[in-house]
Formats: C-alpha cells, sequence, structure tokens
C-alpha cells in the first residue's frame, strides 16, 4: 500500500477496511477487489451507468485509480474526499453552465463521497487561457459566483499554518472585485476529486477566489486579456490588498500540505516559504508609512471642528500640514508597495 500514489504514506497512522486514520484526522475508505462482481454490487449509482465487460488499467495517481472501461474511463477513488467533481454533473443549472467548458463525469458511484466518476474516453482538452477564461465567465454568468470571502479565505490559511507549522503567517484584505468560485480541482479541463490534505486540514465546502485559479495554472497574463477588467484591475492585483503575491502564498503552502500528506519533498516550495518571512518584511514597511494617512485624516477633522469651535485662528495652517502628510504618504506606499508581477 506504501506504494501507491493515491496512499498519503506521510501522515497515515492507522486503517481499518472503512476508514483511514491520519495526523491530520479520520477520512473513509474504500479500496475495491475490482471486478465485473464489484461492479455491478455498487449502490447508489448515478447517470448513464455503463455495463462493463472488462477492465483495463490506465494509471494511478493522486486522485485514484484510472481504468479502461471499453467506451469509457472509470476513476476508482479509493479515498474519498467529497462529492465536488459529481455535482457538476448532478446538479442541472451547473451541467447545462459547464458542459461545453469541461470534461465532466458521466455517471458514478457515491460512496462516502465520490468513490467511482465515469468519464468520456476523449483526453481532456489542455487547460489554457482561454479555457479558463471561458469556464470563470461561465460560472459567473450562471451567478456561481460569490462575494469577497477574505475572513473564511484566511482561516483557511490560518488551520493550514498551524498544522503544518511553516513558521510562516500571512492574511490579507482582499478587493471588494476579488470573487470566489465553487471549489473545482483540474486535470486539465476534467475535474477531479479536490486534494486529500486540503479536506483533512479545511474541511469546509469555501468557495476560492476565481483569480487563483489563473495563477495556479500558470495561465494569469494571458487570462487577462479574456476577463473583463474588473476581474484583474490593480485593486485585485496588487500586494496591498493581497493580490497575486497573496494566492501565490496559498497555492504554496497548500502544495507542500500535499507533499507532506504523501511524503514527498519538495525542495522549490521550501525555498519559496523560506523567502516569505523577507517579503513580508517589505509589506510591514509599507503598513508602518500608511499609517500617516488615518493621522493626517483625524489631522484635518481635527482641525475642522477646532476651527468651528474657535479655538485656531489660522486652519489653513493645519489644513496644509495634514493634506501634506497624506500626499506624501501615498506617494512613499505607492513607491515602495512590491510590484504584484515580481511575484510570478
Amino acid at each position: 500500500m506504501e506504494e501507491r500514489p493515491w496512499w498519503p504514506k506521510g501522515i497515515v497512522q492507522t486503517h481499518d477496511s472503512d476508514s483511514i486514520s491520519t495526523s491530520w484526522g479520520t477520512l473513509p475508505l474504500h479500496i475495491p477487489e475490482v471486478s465485473i462482481e464489484w461492479w455491478n454490487s455498487l449502490q447508489k449509482t448515478w447517470g448513464e451507468w455503463p455495463e462493463v465487460t472488462e477492465f483495463n488499467l490506465l494509471e494511478e495517481n493522486k486522485s485514484g485509480i484510472w481504468y479502461d472501461i471499453g467506451e469509457y474511463k472509470a476513476l476508482v477513488i479509493p479515498i474519498p474526499t467529497g462529492k465536488h467533481a459529481s455535482r457538476l454533473s448532478r446538479n442541472p443549472q451547473l451541467k447545462s453552465a459547464l458542459k461545453d467548458h469541461l470534461q465532466l463525469p458521466i455517471a458514478g458511484c457515491d460512496n462516502d463521497g465520490d468513490h467511482v466518476l465515469i468519464f468520456p474516453k476523449d483526453e481532456a482538452n489542455k487547460i489554457t487561457a482561454k479555457s479558463l477564461a471561458g469556464l470563470h465567465q461561465a460560472l459567473i454568468a450562471g451567478n456561481w459566483s460569490t462575494p469577497n470571502d477574505e475572513y473564511a479565505w484566511n482561516n483557511r490559511l490560518k488551520a493550514v499554518e498551524d498544522t503544518l507549522k511553516t513558521k510562516t503567517l500571512w492574511r490579507a484584505p482582499h478587493s471588494y472585485n476579488t470573487v470566489g468560485i465553487p471549489r473545482i480541482e483540474l486535470d486539465g479541463m476534467m475535474p477531479v476529486p479536490i486534494p486529500l490534505s486540503e479536506v483533512l486540514l479545511w474541511n469546509n465546502d469555501t468557495n476560492l477566489p476565481i483569480i487563483r485559479q489563473a495563477i495556479k495554472h500558470n495561465v494569469l497574463l494571458k487570462w487577462r486579456e479574456f476577463m473583463p477588467s474588473k476581474y484583474w484591475g490593480d485593486d485585485v492585483m496588487r500586494v496591498a490588498t493581497g493580490g497575486v503575491a497573496h494566492h501565490k502564498y496559498d497555492i504554496n503552502i497548500m502544495e507542500k500540505a500535499e507533499a507532506v500528506a504523501f511524503g514527498i519533498e519538495s525542495p522549490e516550495i521550501d525555498e519559496y516559504l523560506s523567502g516569505v518571512d523577507r517579503f513580508q518584511a517589505k509589506l510591514g514597511n509599507m503598513r508602518l508609512v500608511k499609517m500617516g494617512i488615518p493621522l493626517s485624516i483625524f489631522g484635518l477633522i481635527a482641525t475642522f471642528w477646532l476651527d468651528r469651535a474657535g479655538e485656531i485662528n489660522d486652519p489653513s495652517i493645519g489644513y496644509w500640514t495634514f493634506a501634506t502628510i497624506w500626499m506624501i504618504t501615498g506617494t512613499i506606499c505607492l513607491i515602495i508597495e512590491p510590484d504584484w508581477r515580481q511575484t510570478l
């Protein structure tokens, strides 16, 4: 079992026929003896469940075990991590919105989550900026996007940091235009179960930022050409509002969690995480300077009220002083704020 790519050897403690216990929590476990008898005995199936006369192993990966079953291919998932893939087909509205953009499963079996998924045999399209933007625009047009949810996004990161003990701590505000979309894990333009580590560390169905997916699949710059500018404007991208830098941190720390779960070395991710403190030092300097802005606002308001009360003879000195501090502070913040392009 240790050598199976879907077995979390880095965190597993014990297991039996129904569950696997890890140092991060417990998940259901269903390791089948794949056969025609097993196939025909499956319950809680949905969709166009096919008849099968043979199984030919294609590959095993972190998602599970892939079989050629004749007209279709089947993914058998020994450790179900939810219903994120099947709901895209089982929800009629989602299916209608996404069928032209994703290779959706046509059938499946539910056993504590997605246990078997049946896909068309054709190879899924590669992820490109255009295909990903098409998916995102379909979700937005179908009202499947959700508003900024920075509270949940930051809490999710805290849960991961606390468990991994990465010695990093990064919370960020996010722009109003940073919207979320349903959690869809992609293998090409085909939905697959979300990572096991993510379910163990954050077992909430949280929509993640739309821009995060473009960053994860390295198509951000081109993706912007196909998306309305409100979703990639300066307020969404810049470091001061989380932006590209914070989403990249999110992606890396989740990949670190997956590497730990499966006992995989991750030198590039470790090197990235070791540099987070230095990057945050720059943000700390920026926030320190930025404190001059609320000071200026307070000073302007105080000058106004003191003038109204007749306590000062020449309020223009106060107005000019605090307005100048505001302008200088804002200019310095723009100069010292790291360019989001440096994080790509």
